[in-house]
């Protein structure tokens, strides 16, 4: 059996280059996600744009600007989109040259499925180990087992400097962290650093917001928590006031690793990635408690609303008097997309004991140094909704905490104007009493 192995991954292994021959005009490319992405492969292909016509690559937090990114006479031929819009995503796309997708990530399977339908799943994984099995690492759970059911070939690239996931469970085909080698088509080798994302620290704005958050959180309870400088100051701000957490969470933070340590997170971790540092990938990878898997599962609002005592928090950007929140951008600038967001607070919200908090700064300044309130009468022209303000339960700012859930109108405009930042309450409440709405 092992000698078969051996046989079958030597007639399977190629160079990159050689790979990336395989693709012809209108191939549609699937590539896993940010630290999972296979880098080498995907700038192979750029170099073939001269030769190949309508090829379309689907991504999803790009770490680095392949050249058709960037390059006019590359985007031509090979069209990228992005099913989440990270840093550079948003760095670059005022130029055009690939698309921004924003979906529920529950819905990545039907996605994959009904919209993307593609014909080659490009991913990076461990070694291969004596029984045939790739481990896909920190952030090849969240969607390869989707992706697997499409897709027609599959091209692995093997990077040893990649770091196993789910060490304690079995392995078997259909694994949510790993593949055999009979479901691998070609093998590539490539070995590069994991791509490391920081995170900033924590305000005196993040951490006030974490005051009013930390004393509804009870013992017992799971936690989701978004990326960012708030997941650290909520970290902060629950030790030692809260224990025994559980974690079920689209992305597994930094933040958690010091909740373990300390004893506030003492049950499982099940996430569907992990995005952070080398310290994060090596945490993760060592821990017994911490597992991965599928986004369209995790994030599923029905699986979430099952789980008693639930806590989501996420951050923000703006709201309206009547509770509309948008976290993906203001007007027709986007800067983010709705990744977990909608799913969390859907299911929080129908968790026995669950709450959501959606987490925005009072007030923001711009370029010119003019602030404007993040609390406004009503969201700008084009402004996308990410979460409707049915769903909406707590809004909280640095200057307090609104519960919005199950509200009639006028309750929630008195609400958001009480915790807007004091200079701006008296406009928010004009505008609202000429509008009809208070009275």
């Amino acid at each position: 059996m092992v000698e078969e192995i051996k046989n079958s991954y030597s007639g399977k292994y190629l160079s990159a280059k050689a790979a990336m021959q395989l693709i012809v005009s209108g191939d549609v490319i699937l590539a896993n996600p940010v630290a999972a992405m296979p880098n080498e492969l995907l700038r192979q292909l750029a170099k073939r744009y001269k030769e190949v016509e309508n090829i379309n690559v689907y991504v999803t937090f790009i770490t680095e600007p392949f050249a058709f990114m960037v390059r006019p006479e590359v985007a031509k031929n090979i069209r990228m989109t992005s099913m989440f819009m990270g840093p550079l995503e948003r760095k670059l796309y005022s130029n055009r040259l690939f698309n921004i997708n924003s979906i529920n990530f529950s819905d990545i399977g039907n996605y994959l499925k009904e919209e993307v339908k593609p014909n080659w799943f490009l991913l990076q994984t461990t070694e291969m180990d004596e029984s045939g099995f790739f481990n896909v690492g920190p952030m090849g759970a969240a969607m390869m087992r989707d992706a697997m059911k499409v897709a027609e070939k599959v091209i692995v690239q093997v990077n040893r400097k990649l770091l196993p996931i789910n060490q304690t469970q079995d392995k078997f085909i259909g694994a949510d962290h790993v593949l055999h080698i009979s479901e691998v088509d070609y093998i590539v080798h490539h070995d590069e650093e994991l791509t490391e994302i920081p995170v900033g620290e924590a305000s005196e704005v993040d951490r006030k917001i974490a005051e009013y958050i930390v004393t509804k959180i009870s013992d017992g309870a799971t936690l989701q928590v978004g990326f960012g400088s708030l997941a650290n100051a909520v970290s902060l701000g629950l030790r030692g006031k809260v224990r025994d957490l559980a974690v079920h969470t689209e992305m597994v933070p930094e933040s958690m690793m010091d909740l373990i340590n300390e004893n506030v997170i003492t049950r499982n971790v099940f996430g569907g990635f992990a995005m952070g540092s080398q310290r994060l990938y090596e945490f993760v990878s060592q821990r017994s408690e911490i597992s991965f898997g599928l986004l369209s599962e995790i994030n599923n609002p029905k699986t979430i609303s099952e789980i008693n005592d639930f806590v989501s928090i996420n951050a923000c950007l703006m709201v309206d008097l009547t509770g509309q929140v948008t976290s993906e951008g203001i007007g027709t600038r986007q800067v983010s997309s709705i990744g977990g967001a909608g799913d969390f607070v859907r299911g929080a919200t129908h968790s026995p004991g669950g709450k959501s908090f959606l987490c925005v700064t009072s007030t923001n300044k711009d370029k010119s140094g003019k602030i404007t309130s993040n609390i406004v009468f009503s969201l700008p022209e084009a402004t996308p909704v990410t979460v409707p303000r049915h769903d909406v339960m707590y809004i909280v700012t640095e200057f307090g905490i609104a519960n919005l859930f199950n509200q009639p109108l006028q309750e929630r405009v008195k609400r958001l104007i009480a915790i807007a930042h004091p200079d701006f309450r008296d406009a928010l409440t004009l505008q609202a009493v000429e509008a009809g709405i208070l009275r």
